[in-house]
């Protein structure tokens, strides 16, 4: 079972756009197993219509099981037995987070408006003793100990204790559309009446906004995919096969959006989009209500046609708004395409580097306010960040500890120059040393899934590619972005 333990930092503020990392983590004893996946077992790779050069770096999907309880999940989930035991996994702390995009201005919502969402149940279903879904790594024990790491349909990583466990089977593939129409019957009934469904070719919406946000938020997202695709075939970096849709919650007030998000993560209130790396879901809000009427009524709210939100796209904060959620579909696709395991271990400023690459704004309102076009532009905002950091930070040696960083925890004091260095370093690779940073991607992406992944570890994976010359690599990167 996941214990939830998260790790928050207050984040100012730093140009508007930006992520933070929340922790949740089960510390669990480490024993070895000849069950335990390799690396070459892990899940793999590619969209099923992508060309050559896609299928030549990707792998098959993880195979698809169906797995019997004893009783329904959440009853076992209540057992006395539901905690760990000494020999209970051969594993250490998965890195299981929401990633989250901060709301710039927070203000509540009008207090004479009704917008309670409802209690969600299990997601696998309360009274349901059968799953359906994607195996991610055995480690039973013949003694009846152990692990099953599995994959729900809708995306819930789940870690199933072996006792609760009666029958594992191999599953036939799905008929997608059958799919696609179980899974949105399944949401719909979970978030309750009000709530529509809306499938695209790689996602499945749930929401309870206009169709014209509905429908651009839908185009947005597909369009961070293809541009990861794209960014994945030009740097020869394996990906993962995704059959199941990635799911996506999109609330129409913020006050929803906040009750739902106080079940998952910490403050809340701070947040204007989040990813969910345990639950698999992207959840936001309409962010462009934000620039409208916050007492606009339902009945106008889901009138609203594209014109009126491409015209609210338009608006000073439009920058903001879309960063907000690219930065968190660019989070959810790295993962779901294997660039980095929702099962840890990743090196994290990798990952908020790649997220913060690809949310910088190039696009006119009319492009839907994102556009990619096969290479990321620089981050103004955040080059003036990183500007600023690098000459002021009092670290002895930054690169190394922003390489070293297991979580934001290890931010220190200064979260903004973080962030901003995340993004400068990710840039400057991507930009001047694009092979080296595939390799090491592919390197880090290989690694079986819970794995322990100490500072050490970490920057021995990066010296290994950029080598361990720390004062050059820094004084390359500041003669970089100098030049910007």
């Amino acid at each position: 079972m996941f214990a939830a333990f998260p790790r928050f930092a207050v984040f100012r503020r730093f140009t508007q756009i930006a992520a933070f990392i929340v922790l949740t983590f089960a510390a669990v004893s480490c024993v070895p197993s000849t069950s335990a996946q390799t690396a070459e077992d892990a899940p793999a790779s590619t969209q099923a219509e992508k060309t050559d050069a896609v299928a030549e770096s990707s792998k098959e999907p993880a195979p698809r099981r169906r797995v019997v309880l004893k009783a329904p999940l959440a009853t076992l989930r209540q057992s006395p037995d539901a905690s760990p035991t000494p020999n209970a996994a051969p594993f250490s702390a998965p890195e299981l987070n929401a990633t989250a995009a901060p709301l710039d201005d927070v203000r509540p919502a009008p207090s004479d408006v009704t917008d309670a969402v409802p209690t969600s149940p299990d997601a696998t279903g309360a009274a349901s003793r059968t799953l359906l879904g994607r195996e991610i790594a055995d480690y039973r024990l013949q003694n009846g100990a152990g692990r099953y790491v599995f994959e729900e349909e809708l995306g819930e990583l789940l870690i199933l204790e072996n006792a609760w466990l009666e029958s594992v089977e191999d599953a036939p593939e799905p008929e997608l559309d059958a799919l696609r129409s179980d899974l949105a019957e399944r949401l719909r009934a979970e978030f309750g009446p009000g709530f529509e469904t809306l499938s695209t070719e790689r996602y499945l919406f749930v929401h309870n906004v206009s169709d014209a946000y509905v429908d651009w938020c839908a185009r947005l997202f597909e369009k961070v995919a293809d541009a990861f695709d794209k960014y994945a075939v030009k740097s020869k970096l394996p990906t993962t096969e995704r059959v199941e849709p990635m799911v996506v919650v999109i609330f129409a007030t913020q006050r929803q959006f906040f009750e739902y998000a106080a079940r998952e993560t910490p403050s809340p209130d701070k947040l204007a989009a989040y990813y969910n790396m345990q639950t698999n879901r992207v959840a936001l809000y309409d962010l462009s209500s934000a620039e409208s009427n916050r007492d606009e009524a339902e009945p106008e709210r889901r009138r609203r046609t594209f014109q009126e939100t491409k015209e609210f796209l338009s608006r000073p904060n439009a920058a903001f708004n879309v960063a907000t959620i690219v930065h968190e579909a660019s989070h959810q696709v790295a993962f779901n395409r294997g660039l980095f395991l929702r099962t840890g271990p990743f090196p994290f400023w990798a990952v908020e580097g790649l997220a913060l690459t690809f949310e910088t704004p190039n696009g006119r309102a009319s492009q839907g306010g994102w556009n990619f076009t096969g290479s990321f532009p620089k981050n103004e905002r955040l080059l003036e960040r990183f500007r600023r950091y690098a000459a002021t930070t009092r670290q002895r040696d930054p690169l190394r500890s922003l390489v070293a960083a297991q979580n934001i925890g290890d931010a220190r004091d200064d979260v903004e120059g973080f962030y901003a260095a995340s993004w400068a370093l990710f840039y400057y690779l991507y930009k001047r040393r694009p092979n080296e940073l595939a390799a090491y991607l592919r390197e880090t992406a290989a690694k079986p899934p819970f794995v322990a992944y100490p500072a050490a570890d970490r920057i021995a994976d990066f010296e290994k590619h950029f080598g361990d010359d720390w004062e050059k690599l820094t004084e390359n990167l500041l003669r970089f972005v100098r030049r910007l």
